[in-house]
């Protein structure tokens, strides 16, 4: 071909992306650290399943037609890289092959048929592609030119090795190969374009032009081939599509052990901390490098959007704006960022050297500049993030369990309402008489401390100041000791244990709320002062299994007090109902009539993968058997108590539990159970609200469980 010519194609091509690709790497290096480099195998595991095979795309049966598509239009694009290697040493090399990929290779003449078809199937994906967002538009969708343009390129791409096959096809088989133009031909094997339909059949439509076209055809496609492909590479990290190349890295980095990163322990006596505003997040350079990239990652496919309880019942949170907006803060503050990162280290060298008159003035000089460097005209909650939307948020992770690129979008919100609590105080204040509860009575509910034990008398309950040598400490909760409803929950739940010669205790006046509302609206002083005295309850027992009804407290007491020194096996009612039920401790009986659905709380399910034990449960009471609702498993719709939620009133929009009630009235059943206190009055009022609640009948599973046993 020309060296020279791709030479200059090349060096131009690579050295423009090397250069922005730098450039883009600095920026996420200037962000916050975080540690996302253990447990290799696992994340390798993660980025074939997810990433290269496409698992939440091609599985999502809701998508699967959109999913298979773009799933083989990115499999095609990885297939088609091969052959775009060997046509770049074709120009320095006449016949020039991959090792391995040759043509004395089983493996060289399996590619080539592999990737014939696959560009065949990449055309159509394409055209399907141009039809869904011209004719069928999907509301989540974004129709930017962009994703126009994108298609485009790849359609060229596949388009132009196919011609460029095809007219070499008809070079050689029509006209005696007047080039020596190389290709496969194996004593063994047979000629190559035995293995190519697709590129023979792409030489049929142009094989009339005589043997200047086609030769001129192939000189432009392949030419065409490479352009497009380097003017492709360059494109992406412009714009959505610079997923193509964040996707396998940010896949590999996904948080590893808990669904998302977990929310940031603050070392609250630290003074510095308050003095530099870096309690949660403030200002856009708090964002960890995980978290720009996450930004760098979105796809932008509306999914998110399109599974937010919030979103879908017209609140002001729509994630696509949410990082689109937060993207484009960092991008404007891109250089600023660069320059802060460069000026940290002479601060920290500076602060370590004898403080003397000309050290102090050198130290302040620094942090002058740094000041300046940051100077922003916008404030990030407020100008560049609405309070509004900032605040709707549940926290259910709906959002992260369908993003294709696992990106993680709560742990944002979560710091960034920490740094409004803590460093703005600036919250809804309708929080305050739930705090206010918590302060002086350990409850959000404000009910005296001295009464959290009144729902057990009668039933013969220990507690632990009374005999703590027990197996298991039944965590009771706020909801399960105030909420008169759910005292009734707390009851059924002993006699079940009781029922089973369980031996357990509660902690009676000894409990606290475990702080996870506190938390979830960014009150990590809050947080820390019930965790730690529960935590010190806790280890003065010497408490090591602990049984817990909410799922709030079950994933506050697993996952965030080992934060704190907190460490304890902990198990949810319905788990460990199960577990009784199979070993043979307790008897159910498929007594209970009547058509029963089940409502996944987002924390027991999303958050800690608890979907089968319920449903085994369901099923062994009932007999008609577990009538699934369209939105349930990981995909559950919110019951909108979540983040702090319960204790804010929803003045904008449609109320989330109606919007959920309304789905189990649609599935024409009598029963609904549920798992968790919060869920339990979301939708019990939202059966209200429809006047429903005389015709469904909103029960725990823990109810159905007492009055179903033999």
């Amino acid at each position: 071909m020309n060296p020279i010519f791709m030479s200059i194609l090349l060096i131009v091509g690579l050295a423009i992306f090397s250069r922005t690709m730098y450039y883009k790497i600095r920026l996420l290096m200037a962000l916050e650290p975080t540690d996302r480099a253990d447990h290799i195998t696992e994340r390798l595991k993660n980025m074939v399943i997810i990433a290269l095979g496409q698992k939440r795309l091609v599985g999502r049966k809701k998508e699967w037609a959109s999913g298979i598509m773009h799933a083989f239009i990115f499999w095609g694009f990885c297939i088609l890289l091969i052959r775009s290697l060997n046509l770049y040493g074709e120009a320095f090399i006449h016949g020039f092959e991959l090792p391995l990929f040759g043509s004395g290779s089983i493996l060289g003449y399996l590619y080539i048929a592999l990737k014939d078809i696959m560009e065949a199937v990449v055309l159509i994906m394409v055209i399907y592609a141009f039809y869904r967002r011209m004719i069928l538009k999907p509301e989540r969708l974004h129709n930017t030119w962009e994703a126009y343009f994108v298609l485009g390129m790849i359609a060229v791409l596949m388009i132009s090795d196919l011609l460029y096959d095809g007219a070499r096809y008809n070079l050689i088989t029509q006209y005696n190969n007047p080039d020596n133009l190389h290709f496969f031909n194996n004593s063994k094997y047979g000629s190559e374009f035995i293995w190519t339909p697709v590129s023979v059949g792409a030489g049929f439509f142009v094989s009339w032009m005589g043997e200047g076209v086609n030769g001129f055809i192939m000189t432009a496609m392949f030419w065409l081939h490479i352009i497009t492909q380097l003017t492709f590479l360059n494109f992406l990290p412009f714009g959505k599509h610079f997923h193509v190349i964040t996707a396998l890295p940010n896949v590999f980095l996904k948080n590893l052990g808990y669904p998302h990163e977990k929310t940031k322990l603050l070392d609250l006596e630290d003074e510095s901390v308050w003095e530099d505003e870096s309690l949660g997040i403030n200002h856009i350079h708090q964002l960890n490098w995980k978290q720009g990239l996450d930004l760098y990652t979105c796809t932008e496919c509306g999914r998110c959007k399109e599974v937010c309880p919030a979103f879908i019942t017209d609140k002001p949170l729509n994630l696509h704006d949410f990082n689109d907006a937060l993207k484009h803060e960092l991008f404007d503050n891109a250089d600023k960022l660069i320059k802060r990162a460069k000026l940290f280290p002479r601060i920290k060298k500076d602060s370590d050297s004898e403080k003397d008159e000309e050290t102090n003035e050198k130290i302040a000089a620094v942090e002058a500049e740094l000041k300046a460097a940051l100077n922003s005209n916008k404030t990030l909650i407020g100008d560049v993030i609405a309070e509004d939307t900032l605040w709707a948020c549940t926290t259910c992770r709906a959002c992260e369990e369908v993003c294709p690129v696992t990106i993680e979008h709560v742990p944002r919100i979560m710091a960034m309402r920490q740094g409004q609590t803590l460093m703005a105080g600036v919250y809804p204040q309708e929080l305050n008489v739930a705090l206010k509860g918590l302060e002086r009575n350990g409850n959000p509910w404000g009910i005296g401390y001295d009464k959290r034990a009144d729902w057990a008398e009668g039933l013969s309950v220990k507690t632990m100041a009374e005999d703590s040598d027990v197996d298991y400490l039944l965590w009771v909760g706020c909801a399960g000791s105030f909420d008169d409803r759910t005292k009734k929950v707390s009851t059924s739940l002993v006699k079940i244990l009781q029922k089973a010669g369980i031996s357990f205790a509660i902690l009676g006046t000894e409990e606290k709320c475990t702080g996870d509302f506190a938390r979830r609206v960014g009150n990590e002083m809050m947080y820390q002062m019930m965790a730690e005295e529960n935590i010190a309850t806790l280890n003065n027992y010497k408490v090591k299994k602990i049984i817990a009804a909410c799922p709030h407290c079950l994933n506050t007491l697993k996952h965030e007090y080992p934060q704190m020194g907190g460490n304890y096996e902990v198990i949810h009612h319905t788990e460990f109902i199960d577990q009784l039920v199979k070993s043979g401790k307790i008897t159910l009986t498929k007594s209970f009539g009547g058509s029963l659905t089940y409502h996944d709380p987002c924390y027991l399910g999303r958050y800690n993968s608890i979907y089968d034990q319920p449903r085994s449960i369901l099923n062994s009471i009932s007999k008609d058997g577990l009538k699934e609702l369209d939105r349930h498993g990981n995909e559950s719709f919110c019951c909108g108590a979540g983040g702090g939620r319960m204790w804010m009133e929803e003045t904008i929009g449609k109320r989330i539990n109606v919007e959920r009630a309304e789905e189990i009235v649609d599935q024409n059943v009598a029963n609904v159970a549920v798992s968790c206190p919060f869920c339990l009055t979301m939708i019990e009022d939202g059966m209200k609200e429809l006047d429903k609640d005389e015709q469904i009948k909103t029960q725990d599973i823990a109810e159905l469980v007492a009055n179903n046993m033999a």
